[in-house]
C-alpha cells in the first residue's frame, strides 16, 4: 500500500490543473470555439458543444478528484482527459500543424503546439493512473494536509513555467531573413 500523501497530493494537484484548464476555457469563451475548430478534429457543427463539454467534463473531473469516494472514477476519468488532449496534439502534430495555438492557458499564453506537450500530457495521466492503486496505511495529520497544499501551491506556479521554458526559441535573425526571402512577391 502507498503512504496516502502522495496519492493526495496529486490528487489534489490535478484538480487545480483541471480546474485552472476549464476557468481559462471559460474565461476566453470567445476565443475557445475557435481553437476548437482550429484542431479540426471535430466537424464544425460539433464545435460548440465540444467547446461546452470539455470544461464542464474538466470541472467533474475535477470535483470527482477532490472528494475521496469518486477519486478512482475521477482518476479514470483525468486520465482518459489527458490522453486525449496528447492524441489531439499527436495528430496535429502528424499533419505538420505546429503553429495553432495549443489552447492550454486560453488567451493567457499562446503558444504552437510541440512533440513536449503530448509527452507532458501522458505523464499526467500516469499520474492520475497511479491513483487508482491503492492507498491507506495510516490517517492523515493536519500537517501532511500542509505539505499536500503547499506542494500543489509549489506545482500551480511552476507548471505554466515549463510551458515557457519548453518552449521553442523564436527564430533567429537568420531564420526569418530566409524566410522573407522565400516568399514570392506579390
Amino acid at each position: 500500500m502507498l503512504d496516502p500523501l502522495p496519492p493526495l497530493t496529486v490528487a489534489w494537484a490535478l484538480a487545480v490543473l483541471l480546474a485552472a484548464a476549464a476557468l481559462h476555457k471559460l474565461s476566453a469563451w470567445q476565443e475557445w470555439p475557435g481553437l476548437i475548430r482550429n484542431y479540426a478534429l471535430v466537424p464544425d457543427g460539433a464545435t460548440l458543444i465540444v467547446a461546452v463539454i470539455l470544461p464542464a467534463c474538466e470541472v467533474l473531473v475535477a470535483c470527482a478528484l477532490v472528494w475521496p469516494p469518486a477519486r478512482t472514477a475521477g482518476a479514470s476519468a483525468a486520465a482518459a482527459l489527458m490522453v486525449g488532449y496528447a492524441l489531439a496534439l499527436q495528430i496535429n502534430l502528424w499533419r505538420g500543424r505546429t503553429t495553432i495555438d495549443c489552447g492550454c492557458f486560453g488567451s493567457r499564453l499562446k503558444q504552437g503546439i510541440a512533440p513536449w506537450m503530448v509527452w507532458r500530457n501522458l505523464l499526467l495521466a500516469g499520474l492520475a493512473l497511479l491513483l487508482r492503486l491503492p492507498a491507506g496505511g495510516r490517517a492523515l495529520t493536519t500537517g501532511d494536509l500542509v505539505v499536500a497544499g503547499a506542494a500543489v501551491a509549489t506545482l500551480a506556479f511552476l507548471y505554466p513555467v515549463l510551458a515557457v521554458v519548453a518552449r521553442a526559441p523564436p527564430p533567429s535573425f537568420e531564420q526569418n531573413f530566409h524566410a522573407a526571402r522565400a516568399r514570392p512577391e506579390r
